[in-house]
């Protein structure tokens, strides 16, 4: 445990903005609840729910030993909670969910395979036997399956009898300690005398893992989620790690110093290029193994920023440079955790900043390790992002609720002398009402219809320009150099034919669903204005928020033309003449780039048309019920709502309070 958790503390404040918004605008909700009704009581209490159980998530990829699990071991508080630097084979994904509520006393979840993944690796090789198969990789193939035999057996011989009960089952516990989530997420290691290969008895079956724990240093609720990186043989581990990464909000790439960008593996750069810049955070770890920091750091950070460019990804992404075992010891007050070469190192950067070697202290220590910059970064983009989401969609419907209380309000206060013209075309409420909803469930249906043909047809325009474009080029390869030698093209065009497609369609969906709902939100207007006459007086009600597009990461998925190894050449070997060359490359890679758009189609595209619908649906189905209940109010209490407003602020009429709710809410800064 850590002796300094004040430490986890600093970079805060960039949450403020974020945190001084939510408490402002559960005081504004709370002023709503005290003028209404049981109903709309209720809607408010999800409204407080939602921004009380608002968890943002930050995933962690990169390289495997750059320190991903000692940096979230770090930021938990736990410097050894994690098992670091042990076999990389395994591929479990561990969160921890830090200030969330945990169900019971339940205190940590380890979640198997189910019986349909463990037989698509064991029987289909995973995504390398999916790949090998489709590139027709025989002699690939008969590897995998020895490896997966391999495998196999070991799982069952540590797991004996209990093997086919886990499977798709999960281990729940009201504690965990450093033995637990061994047993569960360490395959141990024989080359590796302190790890025991019998430890990790369900590490081959695991899939997840999920830690539970309160860090009162953060203000707000996080998920910490430890992925097992991208390059292993059967490529499970990039299949969990791209699931892992939709929905984050973040994404923070831990990379080694020493190693840097200049061996990072190009599955992992496939996947972070699709995030936007303001999503991404590179952290340079083991900068207490450079030879010269204070030099080196400046030279190592240009060459990110080349990186990153060639590979077009934004040059304006944060890097943060900084070291775990630093960080450890400023937590634990333990400086003696370090090796000689590593405290040389930081009285090195100590000196460089012009303070005295000899007076160090553990929060000098703390800011040099790079912890609080990377804590800062972390917590602005949640501000900035997920954060500022949040409290725009909560001050939405919070705005329209006051509207709807106003609007109740008035309809309870008219007695049956007032005239009230009801203009719905001959229609009663109730048809008049269903009529709207029907007319923009079928225009929501209609959009998405649209939108997803568009797409798709620009999807596959890409891909059949891609196909083209390689396929000429072996062809004039062949002509010039014959079938000696062998040839391959790289994807990287495909990826930024297809990446403009999609966020072509993300523009165009945006600018047509706002307008859509818009256009909603002023029909619904129409039907107060209409159901109430001149009785209502100013009044609005504000359209949905239009779904967010999420970075599209299926593009970062490997296939088969991104693989450098002897397939090609048996690949190459196997075929003669230029048609046979021909004609086999392109079924492969037509097969290969459309295997990225299905991904794009069934785990992207699909889920962005189903908010669409969905978002309008709540939206229509929420105003229903207030202009049915202003239909039917004939029959209520003319008084109640009055009395409801009296008793919140006798002093204050029925329009002052929800006036000054409403001119909160739109004053109040996001």
């Amino acid at each position: 445990m850590a002796r300094n958790e004040h430490l986890l503390s600093v970079g805060n404040e960039a949450l403020e903005p974020m945190t001084s918004a939510i408490s402002g605008l559960t005081a504004q909700i709370d002023q709503l609840t005290s003028v209404a009704d049981a109903r709309t009581s209720a809607r408010l209490a999800t409204l407080k729910t939602r921004m009380e159980e608002f968890t943002a998530s930050v995933t962690f990829v990169g390289q495997v030993k750059a320190g991903k699990s000692s940096t979230v071991n770090i930021l938990a508080g736990r410097p050894a909670l994690l098992p670091s630097d042990v076999n990389p084979w395994t591929s479990v994904v561990t969160t921890l969910n830090i200030n969330t509520r945990a169900p019971s006393d339940m205190k940590s979840k380890f979640t198997f395979f189910n019986q349909d993944e463990w037989d698509n690796l064991m029987i289909g090789g995973g995504r390398l036997g999916e790949l090998a198969n489709r590139a027709g990789a025989d002699d690939e193939m008969e590897d995998i399956r020895r490896q997966i035999g391999e495998m196999k057996t070991a799982s069952e011989e540590r797991l004996g009898k209990h093997f086919d009960l886990v499977l798709g089952q999960s281990h729940q516990y009201d504690y965990f300690d450093d033995e637990l989530i061994q047993r569960y997420v360490c395959l141990g290691d024989e080359d590796d005398p302190d790890i025991d290969p019998k430890t990790g008895r369900f590490a081959d079956v695991t899939k997840s893992a999920e830690l539970y724990m309160d860090i009162p240093q953060y203000p707000i609720s996080l998920k910490l989620c430890d992925t097992p990186g991208v390059n292993d043989t059967f490529m499970v581990r990039e299949q969990i790690t791209l699931r892992s990464l939709r929905g984050s909000e973040v994404c923070v790439v831990v990379l080694a110093a020493s190693q840097a960008l200049t061996t990072m593996d190009m599955a992992l750069m496939r996947v972070i290029a699709q995030f936007e810049n303001r999503q991404l955070i590179l952290f340079i770890n083991r900068i207490d193994e450079l030879n010269d920091p204070v030099k080196q750091v400046p030279e190592i950070r240009e060459r990110i920023l080349d990186t990153l460019k060639s590979n077009d990804i934004s040059a304006e992404t944060s890097v943060v440079f900084g070291s775990a075992i630093w960080a450890e010891a400023a937590l634990t007050g333990n400086p003696d955790i370090l090796t000689e070469d590593s405290r040389e190192a930081l009285n090195t950067f100590y000196v460089a900043t012009g303070l005295d070697s000899e007076s160090i202290s553990l929060d000098k220590i703390w800011a040099l390790s790079g912890m609080p910059d990377l804590l800062y970064a972390i917590n602005e983009r949640i501000a900035e992002g997920a954060g500022a989401r949040l409290v725009e969609r909560i001050k939405n419907r919070a705005r329209n609720v006051a509207s709807q209380i106003r609007a109740t309000s008035v309809a309870k206060g008219l007695s049956d002398t007032d005239n009230v013209k009801r203009d719905l075309d001959g229609l009663s409420p109730e048809d008049a009402i269903a009529n709207l909803i029907k007319e923009y469930d079928e225009k929501a249906a209609d959009l998405s219809k649209m939108l997803r043909e568009k797409v798709m047809h620009r999807l596959s325009g890409a891909e059949n320009n891609f196909v083209k474009r390689a396929t000429d080029s072996l062809i004039s390869h062949l002509e010039k150099y014959g079938e000696q030698g062998t040839w391959q093209y790289d994807p990287a065009g495909l990826r930024t034919l297809q990446k403009a497609a999609y966020f072509s369609f993300g523009r165009k969906m945006r600018r047509e669903t706002g307008g859509l709902y818009a256009s909603a939100a002023k029909d619904v207007e129409a039907l107060y204005h209409q159901l109430l006459g001149n009785h209502l007086g100013e009044f609005a009600i504000e359209a949905p928020i239009v779904p967010q597009v999420p970075p599209p990461l299926g593009i970062g998925r490997t296939i088969a033309l991104d693989l450098q190894s002897t397939w090609w050449k048996r690949w190459w070997q196997r075929r003669k003449g230029f048609e046979a060359f021909a004609a086999d490359y392109t079924r492969l890679i037509a097969s290969e780039a459309n295997s990225i758009t299905k991904d794009l189609e069934e785990n992207q595209i699909a889920a962005v048309l189903e908010n669409i619908r969905a978002a309008l649906a709540d939206f229509l189905n929420e105003q229903k019920e207030t202009l049915l209940s202003i239909a039917n109010s004939k029959d209520q209490n003319p008084q109640h709502q009055a009395g409801l407003l009296a008793k919140a602020q006798p002093d204050k009429s029925r329009d002052d309070i929800l006036g000054d709710i409403l001119k909160d809410l739109n004053n109040e800064a996001a």
